[in-house]
């Protein structure tokens, strides 16, 4: 049985009677009961009055189906009498409640989202039965009925005397009155109550045997989603302070953080929260999640003067960001890209860190918000970080998500200390160590990828490190425990130079939908020219083939051509070789509107920094030779995160071409990596380089946050 548990603080009306009954939940199930038990379920009616707050206890379980727990804190003296539903009461701020009833509500709300999935009706209707008990943990069964409220027609109660494991086992044997569920009707009942619908597609009838990629990607983007227990965590629990959640490429910690945003502004309407981001092409997906997953809890739909989903610069065209807006409040001078750029050319600085660094140098930042969450947090500097710290009222919840691996110049971001450095005493200024109360984590590391397919994400790794690359990796993690925060486990001595290393990746730490689909399980495949022309016009022949006779639809191809000549590349030599198969191209960077990113009916075409958050169903890379261009500015370890990057972009089938000239030893590490990721039991084998001799060592100044966080796990 797993439990999920709430921000609630004792001192809230009710909590303490709420946390008793909760943590006697958690004494009488154990790791033999299958379900999941909630302590304030994210739904509340405001679209309506059938009910004003949250339930206080919602458990699915194999054997006794789905039950919402009222939890009340009335003395025996605080009710009078019970007529009906409706409990009058004394003594207190409330003159009545009719408790049953409002258990009742919550759990036909809760019921209408299982009549949605096919799974879970039959012919006499629902699967999932729905029952409700309410709780009197400060009520004794004696004062209950001495009381006189233990007539037949009495509502049954959970008291004080039922609390024992013993006890409320059997309290809820007796609501057993059908068989238990089966796996598949479990699983999906749990897949509901995990918040999934909000991002799962139209149920489809089994497709026939000749499946096309396009019968595939159904499988990948229709059907009923859920989330994994840390993920539900992440998602749902309100952190009384900041928290931090890094995360290996597709483990879902934008829809999370959307998801966490909506359930923010669900219990703390007043509230303003924040919502920012890097890339502006994102702003439509995220506003839609934030909709998706408020309208999920509440039935009604988010104030977005309240709850804002902005880019963190902004400016006067581009519109409300979290710099724009904390420059025009302070007064102080606004810097668009252009001028930050030209400003800040001669400092060892990004041009938005510069202006955020200004921005705290000389501006009074009130303290004006109530959360801040942060997507792509590792694009960004510590003095965004600490600007947005510096908007926070107490207790300063700053949210950030960051992938460690998608950032394009680094394959790590820098340590809580790094960017808010530490106190007088030595201590750092914001301590991520251990948890809040109720179990709440302060940092998460997520090991478990969803979008891309297992053989992809192990291409994408090992390319972008260059694990197999004819002169040695250019960057490598070089801990066992490094490998394990990003989901894969290791074979290596580091300490012997030379010797073999094996890398392997279990299946569960790549759930992909189709990861047993033999017909569709060639997700990678690389092929080399010997011209540009040669390789656009192989690319066209492709992508008019997906969709064709694969039945993609244009917008769900993405190509991303690398190097300092791939727009041109793209621009012209692709969009010629399209326009022979009638079939049109959405360059992105001539797109007028940054937040658009996809346009229907058309194959995208972006570069790497506006690919990048994004994703598709198929995706070429192109150019790959451009890793090894040693003329680019760029060095060695930008270039490979940047193919990492595209890589990963993809949520089902990826293509890497490139023109061979004098890079055959990369185009036979791309072979050979393929070759190890695409068998049946996949491995990469490697030796072990001397750490002196990598570009980059991956976490080497991680230690004080990887240690504190590993000690949740």
């Amino acid at each position: 049985m797993d439990f999920i548990a709430s921000t609630v603080e004792e001192s809230e009306p009710g909590a303490e009677a709420e946390l008793d009954v909760w943590d006697r939940l958690k004494s009488a199930f154990g790791s033999e009961d299958y379900g999941v038990a909630y302590h304030k379920y994210p739904i509340i009616d405001k679209g309506g009055n059938r009910f004003d707050h949250e339930p206080d206890v919602v458990l699915l379980h194999r054997e006794y189906g789905l039950v919402v727990i009222e939890v009340k804190g009335y003395q025996i003296n605080h009710i009078d009498r019970i007529e009906g539903h409706t409990w009058y009461l004394d003594g207190i701020s409330q003159s009545t409640a009719q408790p049953h009833a409002q258990a009742r509500s919550q759990a036909n709300f809760l019921r209408s989202f299982f009549v949605r999935e096919d799974k879970l009706m039959g012919d006499r209707g629902c699967k999932i039965p729905v029952n409700q008990l309410v709780a009197l943990p400060n009520v004794t069964r004696e004062e209950w009925e001495q009381a006189g409220f233990d007539g037949p027609a009495a509502p049954q109660v959970i008291t004080a005397d039922d609390l024992t494991p013993t006890a409320l086992r059997s309290i809820f044997e007796s609501l057993k009155t059908f068989d238990p569920l089966d796996r598949e009707e479990l699983r999906a009942g749990l897949d509901v109550l995990s918040c999934g619908q909000p991002i799962s597609g139209q149920s489809l009838p089994p497709v026939g045997e000749q499946e096309s990629k396009a019968d595939h990607y159904e499988k990948v983007v229709k059907g009923l989603n859920g989330f994994d227990l840390q993920q539900q965590e992440i998602g749902v629990q309100i952190p009384p302070g900041p928290q931090q959640i890094r995360g290996i490429a597709g483990s879902g910690k934008t829809v999370l953080l959307a998801m966490k945003a909506a359930r923010i502004h669900e219990k703390h309407p007043d509230w303003d929260i924040v919502f920012t981001f890097y890339t502006k092409s994102l702003y439509d997906h995220l506003t839609e999640l934030v909709e998706r997953f408020y309208e999920h809890f509440t039935d009604s739909k988010p104030d977005f003067d309240k709850l804002h989903v902005i880019h963190a610069w902004g400016g006067r065209k581009a519109g409300d960001g979290v710099y724009y807006r904390l420059a025009k409040q302070s007064k102080t001078k606004f810097r668009s890209f252009g001028t930050a750029k030209s400003e800040f050319e001669d400092e060892d600085v990004e041009p938005f860190e510069g202006c955020c660094q200004r921005l705290l140098d000389y501006g009074d930042i009130d303290e004006q918000f109530d959360a801040i969450l942060i997507d792509e947090a590792q694009d960004f500097g510590p003095a965004f970080f600490n600007l947005c710290r510096e908007a926070l009222r107490q207790p300063e919840r700053l949210i950030w998500a960051y992938d460690e691996a998608q950032n394009l110049s680094s394959l790590t971001a820098p340590s809580p200390t790094n960017i808010f450095g530490t106190n007088d005493d030595g201590e750092p200024e914001l301590d991520l160590s251990g948890q809040y109360k109720r179990g709440i984590r302060k940092s998460h590391i997520m090991r478990r990828a969803y979008r891309a397919p297992r053989s992809v994400l192990m291409l994408a790794h090992a390319f972008g490190m260059g694990l197999k690359r004819e002169d040695g990796p250019v960057q490598m993690i070089t801990r066992q425990e490094g490998w394990r925060n990003i989901g894969y486990e290791i074979e290596a001595d580091f300490r012997r130079y030379g010797s073999e290393a094996t890398l392997t990746r279990e299946k569960a730490q790549s759930p992909h939908p189709l990861q047993d689909a033999e017909e569709a399980n060639r997700f990678v495949k690389c092929k080399e020219f010997n011209s540009k022309q040669k390789e656009a016009e192989w690319v066209a022949d492709q992508i008019s083939t997906d969709i064709q006779e694969e039945g993609l639809n244009p917008e769900q191809i993405l190509v991303i051509p690398l190097g300092p000549n791939g727009r041109g590349h793209a621009h012209y030599s692709l969009r010629e070789a399209l326009d022979e198969h009638n079939i049109e191209i959405n360059c992105v960077w001539n797109n007028d509107d940054h937040k658009e990113f996809a346009k229907p009916g058309k194959v995208t075409v972006s570069r790497i920094n506006r690919a990048k958050g994004n994703e598709a169903a198929s995706v070429y890379v192109m150019s790959v030779e451009a890793v090894e261009n040693e003329n680019r500015h760029k060095g060695p370890v930008q270039r490979r995160n940047e193919a990492f990057v595209g890589i990963t972009r993809s949520r089902a089938w990826c293509t890497i071409t490139g023109q061979i000239e004098d890079r055959k030893p990369m185009f036979d590490e791309l072979h050979s990596l393929i070759s190890d990721v695409t068998s049946e039991d996949p491995e990469i084998t490697f030796q072990v380089p001397n750490p002196q001799l990598l570009e980059h060592e991956l976490e080497e100044d991680t230690d004080e946050y990887d240690d504190t966080a590993l000690t949740d796990f």
